[in-house]
């Protein structure tokens, strides 16, 4: 075979691979890019040129160089103000990216799709039709191609606006040659993205998609390309590098040689492809963005739930093994991307009304119930009919006369109890929270005694050292001397000024010593001046009756999970703010044993005629925040059984700069050189001092948004300058001098 014959084979191959849909869309947003790289015509008014650096950069100023901050409005009603009076060629411009940018999204309602482009469109001074065959393309149903982002992309509207302008501006002072070069070769057309300007990869990576779907993966997430990459790297030896273009060209090799192995068309995602690279799947995330975004694992829920007006369908739910509800008219529920997607949809007659109760009865059946949470079926307000638990995800199933969205359910019990009271209306509600009410019908159904349940495999995420550097401004060898501390003494404070990541730190800590993120073995309280032993530990507690009823607290509970399991597997009891409490009055006798070297050692306890120890596995970690001018001087008795652990600003730390080098912004460089001076400024004032500096963690980049000039502007006016008004209350001047200099520094 020649090397022709061979690399045309493998063309071919990769081609087989990938879904039709995914194709069919790229191929309907592939008329609107080769107008933005070719002629630069509109394809909504062809007789018009919008594809100009003229038009980019006055679209670029208006968002840009106009940010409208704050939650008052919506994304949306910002870009209304933003495009008022704009020019045709502005309005079609971004009329038709908003086309490129919502486009690809597989959870997106045709008619929201349609909506977006028409309220754009609307700022015109003569009305514009949307061409029939964009249309049609606008009309593809939700669910049946393209990607799933989350919430961070639906949210960055003004941010991927700002990128895609910047991008045309760019493409529009490139010579002809280098434009064919780009329009010829996708991995030019790449460096050409790359080159004009700060990278917006998700933005970034949609357009490649959609312009070259035969190359370009449909994901969005930088984050899990690269995951993806790193997973599969063996299948060719190895991955190329970091750069967006060594994972881009590591994933067209890799599909090419999983063609080998895979028959037919596949994802990344797709069964048996997914479990190749990816060791602890989550069952909620249906695609590799939104898998992207999942960081913790989820605790099992609570639910109570009502099969049809006084269990009207009980029968056959429980027979059958279903949960289900109604709300038919709907149908797949998969298609809906939000809440308020199904609440127009159930506003037939457009009153407006909230729908409260039944938005989020249907939104929580499909994607808030979990496999392997608990659910409690009732006959009206005052009877408990079954117990099981959930062993399928929510699917749709259109050949049922009603009930049609449907889940299964392993019915561990079924019978008739009586309520505690009385139950919630609603057909569907998370009780999860109520500890009390969901111990009572834990031991009214079951008797106390273990359901036995289906085995559930979910995998928990492993966590070690490496990933809580990666995550923890800290340095590996304070790291390694905060565990010690904590395995030695068993107890200890976490020590440090606003925003050092005190609290970020101690559940990453737990998790690093566990192995792997369990919250099942990880518990957080927080102390306040009120807090008491009764809270704590255990204590009377008023009935519904009149009378009191003998309540243990969340340390006792705590407690008792950790001595039942093995002695060998630790378990992390966080407190947070310690120091508010009132140490003596809150743990009692606890004091004495939670020394290192009294675990196990008995006492009586206060309120019940028993003998109580802390485990050995149980281990204690407070958070302080020295910077609190209300807290008084720590208890020297808990002093004494504490390590004590000082946290300061990391931004001299590798994680930090590595960030920070990755951001590439020189305001947040202008910041962080400001923010470093002024903490050495307060840590040399005598009234201050090192408790009062300001941490990182004002600093960090939030999870949902870029560290953009906005951001950074609203961090210094809504967070930092209030703290200083604060900390330098009886010296306005200086607090004035550092305002003025933050504000430089972002201005």
């Amino acid at each position: 075979m020649t090397t022709k014959q061979f690399n045309e084979d493998v063309r071919a191959a990769i081609a087989a691979s990938r879904y039709a849909p995914d194709m069919s869309i790229a191929r309907e947003a592939g008329e609107v890019i080769n107008h933005m790289l070719g002629d630069g015509r509109s394809v909504i008014d062809p007789a018009t040129t919008i594809w100009t650096a003229e038009a980019a950069e006055e679209l670029r100023a208006r968002i840009g160089d106009n940010p409208i901050v704050g939650t008052d409005q919506g994304q949306w009603d910002k870009l209304d103000l933003q495009l008022r009076d704009a020019p045709k060629e502005v309005v079609l411009l971004a009329a038709e990216l908003i086309f490129l940018r919502g486009h690809p999204l597989r959870s997106a309602l045709p008619e929201t799709r349609r909506a977006h482009i028409e309220r754009v469109l609307s700022h015109l001074d003569a009305p514009a039709t949307i061409p029939e065959a964009m249309s049609s393309w606008l009309a593809r149903p939700a669910g049946t191609a393209g990607l799933d982002p989350g919430s961070w992309y639906n949210g960055a509207l003004w941010r991927h606006v700002i990128w895609a302008s910047t991008f045309v501006r760019h493409w529009n002072g490139l010579s002809e040659a280098e434009r064919e070069a780009a329009r010829v070769d996708p991995w030019e057309l790449q460096h050409v993205m790359l080159a004009s300007d700060k990278d917006r990869p998700d933005m970034r990576n949609v357009l490649q998609f959609l312009a070259r779907p035969d190359v370009f993966e449909p994901i969005s997430s930088k984050e899990m390309k690269t995951s993806i990459r790193d997973g599969l790297a063996d299948r060719i030896g190895g991955s190329t590098g970091k750069t967006p273009a060594s994972v881009d060209r590591d994933l067209l090799a890799i599909r090419a040689a999983l063609t080998r192995e895979i028959e037919g068309p596949f994802h990344f995602w797709s069964p048996g492809v997914r479990e190749l690279w990816d060791s602890s799947p989550t069952e909620t995330a249906s695609s590799p963005d939104e898998i992207a975004e999942l960081s913790e694992p989820r605790p099992r829920h609570y639910w109570l739930y009502s099969p049809g007006a006084q269990a009207s369908e009980w029968e056959e739910f429980a027979a059958n093994g279903i949960l289900a509800i109604g709300w038919d008219q709907l149908n797949d529920l998969a298609t809906y991307p939000n809440r308020e997607a199904i609440r127009q949809a159930l506003d037939a007659g457009k009153t407006g009304g909230s729908m409260r109760n039944a938005v989020l009865a249907v939104w929580q059946f499909q994607n808030e119930i979990a496999v392997g949470d608990i659910v409690y079926a009732k006959r009206g307000r005052r009877e408990i009919v079954g117990r099981g638990v959930v062993t399928s995800e929510a699917r749709f199933e259109p050949a049922r006369a009603s009930f049609r969205h449907v889940r299964s359910v392993t019915w561990t019990h079924i019978g008739s109890w009586e309520h505690p009271g009385d139950a919630a209306t609603k057909t569907l509600t998370d009780i999860t929270t109520d500890h009390d009410y969901v111990e009572k019908l834990e031991a009214l159904v079951t008797d106390e005694v273990e359901a036995e349940e289906p085995a559930i495999s979910t995998p928990l995420p492993g966590y070690d050292k490496a990933a809580f550097l990666s995550e923890v401004y800290l340095s590996e060898e304070r790291y390694e001397r905060l565990r010690a501390l904590l395995t030695r003494k068993k107890n200890v404070i976490l020590a440090g000024p606003p925003g050092v990541g005190k609290t970020f730190a101690a559940k990453r800590l737990a998790y690093s010593i566990m192995g792997a993120k369990n919250p099942d073995r990880v518990q957080m309280v927080q102390f306040h001046q009120s807090y008491s032993y009764e809270d704590f530990m255990m204590g009377y507690r008023p009935t519904e009756t009149g009378g009191f009823t003998l309540t243990e607290g969340p340390f006792y509970r705590f407690c008792d999970a950790a001595r039942a399991d093995d002695a060998d597997r630790p378990y992390f009891f966080i407190v947070d703010e310690i120091n508010r409490g009132n140490i003596s009055k809150i743990f009692g006798e606890l004091l004495m044993l939670i020394e290192a070297d009294k675990r196990g050692h008995e006492l009586r306890l206060l309120y019940k005629n028993e003998t109580f120890s802390v485990p050995p596995n149980v281990h204690i970690i407070g958070m302080m925040n020295t910077a609190d001018r209300s807290l008084a001087v720590l208890d020297y008795a808990l002093r004494r059984r504490f390590g004590f652990f000082e946290m300061g600003p990391g931004f001299d730390s590798a994680g930090f700069t590595r960030w920070q080098q990755d951001t590439d912004s020189p305001t947040l460089d202008r910041l962080v050189e400001t923010v470093v001076d002024l903490n050495a400024a307060i840590a040399d004032d005598p009234a201050l001092g090192q408790g009062f500096v300001i941490g990182h963690s004002f600093l960090s980049q939030p999870t949902d948004s870029d560290s953009d000039d906005a951001w950074l502007y609203s961090v210094v006016e809504d967070e930092l300058i209030p703290l200083l008004d604060e900390y330098w209350f009886d010296e306005p001047i200086r607090a004035q001098e550092w305002a003025g200099k933050l504000r430089a520094a972002v201005g």
